[in-house]
């Protein structure tokens, strides 16, 4: 069968995998990530994989459909988000109406958490993949293909289908995969499918030429805001055997001309800090010389940290959130004592390991006080760079549910959670902290963080001294620069096409 894996046209340069999806201020491009690995499934299951990132490659809808007409897919399978799923859809009514006999499936974040939703708003629509979308994907295709044994639409988990009747129904997802082995490496994925846009990929905070690959899926905390958790990966934390890991960092070695880096996009890396030994053990055993970074969580002791950095360690990318540990209660984040984060971020300077901090506004119990006190604890922790961004209660979520209860959420128009350009704006108010009070202040405290003095002269040091830092820092701060002082926030003249679920 003939599958086209496709990361839908819409704002250029919008990352539609981030745990936030936007476009970024920082020249920020996400792989498609877990589009990839369900395409490698279904490759190694017999399946003709056509993958296509139109953000990355540059292409408008007509482009990207001309592209797939001429691969002639049976089954298209589209990575969604919340905040671009009016475009998405669109772009599922295009290709039906452009290759009529083609079914159409959606995966992601949000077409987990809104099923059924998702197929009312489009009814040309077929299919809605609920959850992990590897082994879904694959189980749809076979369906298709009418494999002997196959499991019929509607026999097999997570799947959201149309009936004979026209009705809309579904199967719940099942367990999730345990073996995490099994799944082929998504950097073969890439170095087969993407590789021409491998350059195109760019993270603000990482050496670039960057890879994104998985040690492990699920992640034990239960932050309330944390999408992927909630709707993808659940909370138990299946890691790969280390092996498998490293064999994977051997074959990106080998592969990627001019890697700048490796990037660990689990939940939380270091959610095992036994596995974070074994890993870094092994490549230490190989003498693998690799860079890479990760996700990771404020808890993480100094021998595991010096460790990491011997291994090839880089930065951690970290979520800090909020100073105030009343916030950080109501979020769910665990990690309450600041003074312990700041004794961390001492350590992984002590390590030699650099850190990216991320810090969030609009949650439950924040007012203009609390934001100001989370700014000031950002340039206490004085991270190598900081990002700032309002909350945003994705559906699936039980920041989604609070902030529904609480009124919190103005609207459920799926419109509003982007600017006309792509860039972050939020649906919550919190008292008199309006929706734009939140983008605003986000605003205000990147221009704070970056343009202290002492800030720049750091990161011009570390550019003098490290030629691969170089590009990273001045792509980065050329971005940056041209939002540090312009408006965000405002919406398109004319709506796109709403949703039918109103407040």
């Amino acid at each position: 069968m003939h599958i086209t894996f496709l990361n839908p046209p819409f704002h250029p340069m919008f990352s539609r995998e981030s745990r936030s999806p936007c476009v970024t201020k920082s020249s920020t491009l996400y792989w498609p990530m877990f589009l990839s690995y369900a395409a490698g499934v279904c490759e190694a299951d017999g399946n003709e994989i056509q993958l296509i990132d139109s953000p990355a490659m540059e292409l408008d809808l007509p482009q990207t459909l001309e592209g797939m007409k001429k691969f002639g897919p049976e089954l298209v399978i589209c990575s969604t988000s919340t905040p671009s799923i009016i475009n998405d859809l669109k772009v599922v009514k295009a290709i039906k109406e452009a290759m009529p006999n083609v079914k159409v499936a959606i995966m992601g974040t949000h077409a987990t958490a809104e099923p059924l939703e998702s197929m009312e708003m489009e009814p040309s629509l077929d299919y809605v993949i609920i959850g992990e979308a590897d082994y879904t994907s694959r189980n749809l295709a076979r369906a298709l293909r009418g494999d002997e044994g196959a499991a019929a639409i509607g026999q097999f988990p997570g799947l959201a289908y149309r009936t004979a009747e026209g009705k809309v129904d579904f199967q719940p997802e099942g367990p999730k995969i345990e073996n995490l082995n099994e799944i082929p490496w998504v950097s073969k994925v890439y170095r087969k499918h993407l590789y021409s846009c491998y350059k195109k990929y760019f993270y603000g905070a990482n050496l670039n030429p960057l890879i994104v690959i998985l040690s492990g899926r699920g992640c034990p905390n239960h932050c309330s805001y944390c999408v992927i958790p909630q709707t993808l990966n659940g909370h138990k934390f299946r890691r790969r055997d280390p092996k498998d890991v490293v064999d994977e960092l051997q074959y990106i070695k080998e592969n990627f001309e001019d890697l700048g880096e490796v990037f660990f996009e689990d939940d939380t890396f270091t959610a095992s800090h036994e596995h974070v030994r074994q890993i870094c053990n092994l490549i230490l055993e190989r003498g693998l010389k690799i860079t890479w970074s990760c996700n990771a969580r404020a808890d993480v002791p100094l021998d595991l940290l010096k460790l990491m950095k011997k291994a090839g360690g880089r930065e951690m990318c970290v979520g800090f959130e909020s100073a105030s540990p009343e916030v950080l209660e109501k979020i769910h984040k665990g990690i309450k004592n600041t003074d312990k984060a700041v004794e961390f971020t001492k350590n992984a300077r002590k390590a030699g390991l650099l850190v990216h901090g991320c810090f969030m506004v609009g949650n439950p119990g924040d007012t203009p006080e609390t934001l100001r006190m989370t700014l000031d604890y950002a340039k206490q922790l004085n991270p190598n760079t900081a990002q700032f961004y309002p909350i945003m209660a994705y559906p699936g979520t039980e920041a989604y549910k609070e902030a529904l209860e609480s009124g919190a959420l103005k609207s459920r128009d799926y419109n509003q959670w982007l600017d006309k350009d792509g860039f972050h704006r939020t649906t919550i108010q919190r008292g008199e902290l309006t929706s734009q009070a939140l983008v605003d202040f986000c605003d205000k405290a990147r221009r704070e963080f970056y343009l202290r003095p002492s800030y720049i002269i750091r990161q011009g040091i570390m550019s003098i001294k490290n030629p691969r830092e170089r590009y990273r820092v001045f792509r980065g701060f050329k971005t940056l620069v041209k939002h540090l002082f312009r408006k965000h926030g405002e919406l398109a003249p004319v709506a796109r096409q709403a949703p039918t679920n109103k407040l």
